[in-house]
C-alpha cells in the first residue's frame, strides 16, 4: 500500500471519529423541552408577539368584559395596567397595557438576569462570596441588613434573598457587581427602556415588563439551565396573596411583586397544565392597599378560570 493511500485512510478515519465525537458532544449539550419544567426554549421566538397560531387559545376577548368589571369594582380610578398572553399562541388581552408605573421591586428580576449572564460567561460563580458594604445596607425591605457591613454571603444566597423576600440589601450588593452596560443589556435585549437610566422615565408598563418573563421562559437571554434556575427561584417568593392566590394550590406560578407607595404590582407566569400564560397586573391610585390586593387576586382568578374552561373544551 502506497504512503499516499495510508495517509488518505488515516485522514478518513480521523474525520469520521471527529464527527462522531462532535455529534455526541452536541447532543449531550442540546436542549430538550422535556429536560426543563419552567422554560420552553424555542429558536427565533418573537419576544412580543400577537401571532394567532393554531393552538388552543387564540384570543382572550371572551375574558375582556370580566376583567373590565373587576377593574370597575376594585379600582374606581381605572388606573391599572393589565397584560395577559398565552405562551403557546401569543394570543393576548390588554387593559391600559402600555400605561407606565413605577416598577419598584419588579426591577430585581433584570438584576438577577444580568448577574446570571455573568455566570453564563464564566465571569463569576454562584458560590463566589460578596462582602456587604455600608452602601448596600437598606432596612426598608428584607432582613439581611441586620447582619451588617462586612458580612460575606454567596452570589446564590443573595439572589435567593433578593427574589424570595425582595431584600433590598441583597439587591444593592448584587447590583454593585454590575456595570451600567451589563444591566442595560437586559433591557436592550427585551426592547424596553431602562428604568435605571437617570436620563429616562423610570416607569414600565405591564406589556413591556412581561417581556422579561418571556425572555426567561423562551430562554432567549440566558442559557436554558440558568433561565430555569431564575424562574425556579421566582416560584418560591414569600408573597402568596396576589397572582398565586387566584390559582389552584397545585399550579406553579413564577412571579415577582412590587410595591411603591400606593402602587402594587405582580407579574409572572402561571403554569396551567395545558396552557401556560404570562400575566402582569399593575395597580395605582388606591389609598386602601387591600383593594389593590383584591383586584390582583380577582383578575388572576378570573384569568385562570377562563384559561381552564377554554382548555377543557378542546
Amino acid at each position: 500500500m502506497s504512503r499516499k493511500i495510508k495517509i488518505f485512510i488515516f485522514l478518513f478515519i480521523f474525520s469520521v471519529c471527529l464527527n462522531i465525537f462532535l455529534f455526541i458532544e452536541l447532543n449531550k449539550n442540546s436542549v430538550s423541552g422535556d429536560s426543563f419544567k419552567l422554560i420552553n426554549p424555542i429558536e427565533n421566538i418573537p419576544i412580543d408577539s400577537n401571532n394567532q397560531g393554531s393552538g388552543i387559545i387564540l384570543h382572550y376577548e371572551g375574558l375582556r368584559n370580566t376583567i373590565i368589571q373587576d377593574v370597575k369594582e376594585y379600582n374606581m380610578t381605572g388606573n391599572v395596567s393589565i397584560f395577559i398572553q398565552d405562551a403557546k399562541t401569543g394570543g393576548w388581552l390588554g387593559i391600559n397595557e402600555e400605561r407606565g408605573f413605577e416598577p419598584a421591586s419588579l426591577l430585581k428580576i433584570p438584576i438577577m438576569m444580568a448577574v446570571l449572564k455573568k455566570v453564563d460567561r464564566g465571569e463569576i460563580k454562584l458560590d463566589d462570596n460578596i462582602t456587604l458594604t455600608n452602601e448596600d445596607i437598606d432596612p426598608f425591605y428584607g432582613t439581611l441588613y441586620k447582619q451588617g457591613a462586612g458580612t460575606k454571603i454567596s452570589v446564590e444566597e443573595l439572589m435567593k434573598k433578593m427574589i424570595l423576600t425582595s431584600d433590598n440589601t441583597a439587591k444593592n450588593a448584587l447590583k454593585r457587581q454590575l456595570t451600567p452596560e451589563e444591566l442595560n443589556a437586559v433591557f436592550v435585549h427585551v426592547g424596553i427602556p431602562n428604568p435605571y437610566d437617570e436620563s429616562g422615565d423610570a416607569v414600565v408598563s405591564s406589556r413591556y415588563y412581561t417581556r422579561l418573563f418571556k425572555s426567561l421562559y423562551f430562554s432567549t437571554f440566558l442559557s436554558p439551565a440558568l433561565s430555569e434556575k431564575a424562574l425556579d427561584l421566582a416560584t418560591d417568593t414569600e408573597e402568596n396573596n396576589l397572582i398565586l392566590k387566584g390559582v389552584p394550590p397545585e399550579v406553579q406560578v413564577s412571579h415577582k411583586f412590587g410595591v411603591y407607595y400606593n402602587e402594587l404590582h405582580d407579574c409572572g407566569i402561571v403554569y396551567h397544565p395545558k396552557n401556560p400564560y404570562f400575566i402582569c397586573i399593575m395597580t395605582g391610585d388606591i389609598k386602601n392597599i387591600t383593594k389593590n390586593e383584591e383586584l390582583i387576586v380577582k383578575v388572576s382568578e378570573d384569568t385562570y378560570n377562563f384559561v381552564d374552561n377554554s382548555s377543557s373544551t378542546n
